[in-house]
């Protein structure tokens, strides 16, 4: 079994070429129970519920590719800390949104028990 760090890296990873690489990496990692918080806009529990919230937050920012980049990262056990960009693009390639966080991933080996995000939404992207 890999640590939770590498689990938490691997997954950024499959998000892959596009929109759907994404959505089946939280398929395969999320469990019915893994609370996914954007805190102060959404909370969602289950693979479902986050799908929902995906969606609405596609028809705000219509991407067809997200990509992670990963500034800073700690473990310690099951707990994950990322400093990261998280970078979405449209079907032509152009960069639309850019959101600075800092996340929080609780991991249960390559599953995914509680994923918590802190970014300034007051400020904007």
């Amino acid at each position: 079994m890999s640590d939770a760090l590498t689990e938490v890296l691997a997954f950024f990873d499959e998000w892959g070429l596009g929109k759907a690489d994404m959505i089946e990496a939280m398929r395969r990692r999320f469990t019915p129970e893994t609370v996914w918080e954007n805190v102060g806009i959404a909370t969602t529990v289950g693979f479902d519920q986050a799908m929902m919230f995906l969606d609405g937050f596609g028809a705000q920012y219509p991407f067809e590719r997200g990509e992670v980049v990963v500034h800073h990262a700690a473990a310690k056990g099951n707990v994950v800390l990322t400093e990261r960009t998280d970078i979405f693009y449209d079907a032509d390639g152009k960069q639309i949104i850019s959101i600075k966080l800092m996340g929080i991933f609780e991991m249960d080996g390559p599953k995914i028990l509680a994923w918590r995000d802190y970014f300034d939404t007051k400020g904007g992207f």
